[in-house]
């Protein structure tokens, strides 16, 4: 018999999380099991299974214990680790170096079950889609894997293919995690300052954006134009007619990964000219495009005969102009050592809460800058150095967009790209060209002109609207329908306090009725009440005066412990 399909949801919600606590103690982290409350998902009469830690564990460090669970716990989990990965004001450097290291690897699919989904996406045979098809994957990962192909035209092409049952599963985790934040979120102040809930939303649109291979290609489209003016670069052909949202073809690059450098210096290529030219493309999509590869990693990278291919298109960063000219700001002033200026660009980049000290966090900027004092452009890590703004930033309540922190990561992998193909590459270097490039562009007359005529375009459209807006709110005085809308902040903890008041003052009153009560029938003269057959004589008043002394007495004790008297 099937169960309704609530309650099919629910069982699965509940075998889950006591995989995830499992895991949670198998690896030694079970104390976050009562810390994250997941106990409450599960029914008071499912008893868990007694698991204990390993014994290997104890020999790891807490961040390597959780870098290991997020594997173990599957490609949500791991998703999740990448992106904290790239939020370095949030976690400690520790942290964020060993989810650096994920590896997003699994067993991969049986090759029936590939060819079933691409026929199922695709509508057709492999055979009449394909001259041939290579069934060992090049690559399987959490998500999907990768095969090898031919076109009936004889064009290499490379297939990546959703795992069957992934979104689903990668759904069901999403909902669970999402949940989760959001209790976490009502139940802790800490919480609610990290902005947990925003930060579970933020990953759950990035996974739903992945499992849609069809925005990957959109994606490598995008890069693929804005790249197309330089010849030195070459981005695959995304095959649209054999595209659909769990399928994606790929012109296959043939060329040597930038993982392999002695294969590319015994090639003949110029390491340090692949470098530079590597770094300046990435600083192009990120100051001027505004929309750039986020994962430079060499695995990502290759010389495809005299062109730089890069490949892998589901984790791009998107920048606004505004964000843009900021960034440029922000780096200009990192190299200048200027405290007060960064302090004023991270306010203008983040939301405030509250009203942030500017003088407190240029205290605390020029501390950090003072240990990096004296490093040449060679030794400065501009990466590190913007992921220690970005949490200092955060110190004073100043939370900056996901996109923004984290840039800081991905900068990190790029000067580690560069150097390990250069080791005297030096990323600030080609840095500055492109952020004064932004701020004299900003400061150019046609810009200004262009800034004063959409203000004049703005002002005059308010001109326009005023008259029309007074005159609404003219009406609404006349007729008695102007309302005012006042926001209390923190109402829900205030409206629990008074719940609670109200509660303690009606507690009150019973025992306090029960308490004149129990003494007018005493003053009566009736100590007690028979039952009616059985002839029973019931001291009612006087227990009803010692329950009242007893229920009077725990009311004071809660009142103390709560102090509240």
């Amino acid at each position: 018999m099937a169960f309704p399909f609530p309650w099919r949801r629910r069982l699965a919600e509940i075998v889950r999380v006591r995989r995830i606590i499992e895991v949670l103690i198998r690896n030694g982290l079970g104390f976050l099991v009562e810390q994250l409350s997941l106990s409450r998902f599960l029914p008071r009469f499912w008893q868990r299974q007694r698991v204990r830690a390993d014994s290997s564990v104890g020999r790891l460090t807490i961040p390597e214990r959780l870098r290991r669970t997020l594997e173990e716990l599957g490609a949500t989990y791991i998703k999740l680790g990448q992106f904290l990965s790239g939020r370095a004001d949030l976690l400690p450097p520790a942290y964020i170096q060993e989810l650096a290291r994920l590896l997003d690897a699994a067993p991969p699919v049986a090759a029936a079950e590939v060819r079933a989904v691409i026929e199922e996406e695709l509508g057709a045979p492999i055979s009449q889609l394909f001259a041939a098809f290579d069934d060992t994957p090049i690559a399987s990962a959490s998500i999907g894997q990768v095969h090898r192909a031919t076109l009936p035209d004889g064009q290499e092409v490379v297939i990546k293919v959703q795992r069957p049952g992934i979104e689903k599963e990668v759904e069901a985790d999403l909902d669970l995690v999402v949940r989760q934040a959001r209790f976490l979120e009502r139940r802790s102040e800490t919480m609610r300052s990290y902005n947990v809930a925003a930060i579970a939303e933020e990953l759950a649109r990035s996974i739903r954006e992945e499992l849609d291979y069809q925005t990957e290609g959109r994606n490598a489209e995008r890069l693929r134009s804005n790249l197309s003016g330089d010849p030195r670069f070459v981005i695959p052909q995304v095959y649209w007619n054999l595209t659909t949202r769990r399928v994606i073809t790929f012109e296959h690059l043939d060329g040597i990964s930038f993982s392999q450098p002695d294969q590319l210096r015994q090639s003949g290529y110029d390491l340090k000219w692949i470098a530079h030219t590597t770094i300046e493309a990435y600083l192009k999509q990120i100051f001027i495009d505004g929309f750039y590869q986020a994962d430079p990693h060499p695995a990502n990278l290759m010389m495809v005969r005299d062109q730089i291919g890069i490949v892998d298109f589901g984790n791009v960063g998107y920048l606004t102009p505004r964000q843009k000219e900021l960034l440029s700001d922000l780096f200009l002033q990192l190299l200048d050592q200027d405290a007060g200026g960064i302090a004023r660009t991270v306010v203008k980049m983040g939301a405030v809460r509250g009203r942030p000290s500017l003088e407190a966090m240029e205290h605390d900027l020029q501390r950090l800058l003072v240990r990096y004092w004296g490093l040449s452009l060679e030794e400065m890590p501009v990466g590190q150095m913007i992921a220690e703004v970005f949490t200092t930033a955060r110190h004073h309540r100043v939370y900056l967009p996901g996109e923004l922190a984290s840039l800081a990561r991905m900068i990190i992998t790029l000067e580690g790209t560069g150097r390990a193909l250069d080791p005297e590459f030096v990323l600030t270097t080609a840095v500055r060209p492109f952020a004064v490039q932004l701020v004299r562009e900003r400061l150019s007359p046609l810009v200004a002109g262009r800034r004063a005529v959409h203000t004049l375009r703005q002002a005059a459209d308010l001109a326009q609207a005023f008259p029309r807006r007074l005159d609404d709110l003219w009406d609404q005085l006349e007729t008695g329908e102007l309302t005012f809308s006042i926001q209390v902040r923190r109402l829900e903890m205030i409206i629990q306090r008074l719940n609670s008041m109200v509660n303690r003052i009606a507690f009150s009153v019973v025992v306090a009725a029960l308490i004149v009560g129990s003494a007018l029938i005493l003053l009566g003269g009736k100590d007690s009440w028979e039952l009616p057959i059985l002839g029973l004589g019931i001291p009612v008043a006087q227990i009803a005066f010692l329950g009242a002394v007893a229920a009077g007495a725990w009311l004071l004790i809660s009142m103390f412990r709560s102090r509240n008297l």
